[in-house]
């Protein structure tokens, strides 16, 4: 008779080695493939041995407590998991992030296969202590820690879970063309997609975005390229500032946001307009005669940068459990048409970012880097991105 009732899942994943078998048929074939590419193939060998021990041995100590699944990743969108499973992932960081999505209340024990290669920062636990951990987790006595995942969903019901950050753009990374929508501003933007980020995944590629654009920020100096955030701060500069600079810049560098109607909540001080009627809201457009426009216009609030420190950050970065998102635009581009104001900024619980796609074809919504399992985003379709209702939970 068992000791424990709950079905134990172990997740696994491929190896290099394996992947590369499967590509080039042969061992000798991906032996010589893989020297082609510089690589070191007895480090695939000696990894994938160690990977397949470390599997088998964590295979046979669950087998004398439950009645135990083996699952390889590929099959995770089609598996359905019983409310008292208990799961564990055994391969790096990524297949942690990979299972939560699926997963709705059951408890995940990361695994880390093979610690002198892998830091496996969600893989507390190893072979040798696992079947005690699952004891103690089916007896109530491990503590869990709550994991923040965010939801996309489209106007025909598709959604999609992201438990380290979204993708949305085109596929292939080119140059994806939308609006976005946030706090009821809307721009029209050409970029490299938008991310969205959790607070688990913000030390990952939301970090590698932050820390890019933060040093060729600081490795800039002046405005060489413009942006509609510019013409924005002019309304606080004196007329002559205001003359000298408008007839020095190209006027076709500027594009301002637009009052999205539809919402009703409060107007961010980060890249939006203020609230003021028809024939006071003007931004430069194409002609110089705007410099009196803009020198007539009396808005009802001043329209300033929002700056997030530290301090704004630290309840996201690195918390699994935050009740917060950050999004972040890649590589805005700024023309006549599109702006790059709201390229970033940070979702409440409550809060939504939507995004309407202007794409013709190729357009996507994946998450955690998985880029087979999408949402297609052609044109027409709009993404509401919040926070999901539903929790990971990670054993610690």
């Amino acid at each position: 008779m068992k000791k424990i009732e709950n079905r134990i899942v172990i997740v696994t994943r491929e190896t290099r080695l394996k992947k590369v078998l499967e590509s080039q048929n042969t061992m000798s074939q991906a032996k010589f493939y893989v020297k082609q590419l510089g690589g070191d193939f007895d480090e695939y060998e000696t990894e994938h041995k160690q990977y397949h021990e470390s599997v088998q041995k964590t295979r046979q100590d669950m087998e004398g407590l439950a009645t135990v699944q083996i699952l390889d990743r590929s099959y995770l969108p089609n598996f359905i998991f019983a409310p008292n499973d208990i799961v564990l992932a055994v391969g790096q960081d990524g297949l942690v992030a990979n299972i939560l999505k699926y997963l709705d209340g059951q408890p995940l024990i990361g695994v880390n296969p093979d610690p002198a290669r892998w830091d496996g920062v969600l893989l507390p636990f190893n072979p040798k202590n696992a079947a005690r951990i699952v004891e103690e987790t089916a007896a109530g006595k491990r503590k869990y820690e709550l994991v923040t995942m965010a939801r996309a969903r489209v106007q025909n019901g598709q959604e999609l879970l992201a438990v380290n950050d979204f993708f949305i753009g085109m596929k292939g990374h080119g140059s994806a063309r939308y609006i976005i929508k946030y706090a009821g501003v809307k721009e029209n933007q050409s970029s490299s997609g938008v991310i969205v980020s959790t607070g688990l995944g913000s030390t990952g590629w939301m970090k590698s975005i932050i820390a890019g654009s933060n040093r060729i920020s600081a490795s800039v100096i002046g405005r060489p390229y413009g942006s509609a955030q510019e013409s924005q701060e002019l309304l606080e500069t004196d007329e002559d500032e205001q003359a000298a600079y408008m007839m020095e810049a190209p006027m076709a560098e500027y594009a301002a946001p637009d009052i999205d109607a539809s919402y009703e909540g409060p107007m961010p001080v980060q890249a939006a307009m203020a609230e003021s009627s028809a024939d006071t809201q003007v931004f430069p457009s194409v002609q110089a005669s705007s410099i009196q426009a803009i020198k007539l216009a009396k808005p009802r609030a001043r329209l300033k940068k929002k700056e997030y420190g530290i301090s704004d950050l630290a309840g996201v970065v690195g918390k699994w459990s935050s009740n917060e998102l950050l999004f972040a635009v890649r590589e805005p581009f700024p023309s006549i048409s599109t702006g790059t104001s709201l390229v970033f900024g940070k979702l409440n619980a409550g809060e939504q970012l939507r995004i309407e796609s202007l794409m013709g074809e190729n357009g996507v919504i994946f998450s955690d880097g998985i880029e087979n399992d999408f949402i297609a985003f052609n044109s027409g379709t709009e993404a509401v991105i919040s926070i999901s209702d539903r929790k990971g939970l990670m054993v610690v």
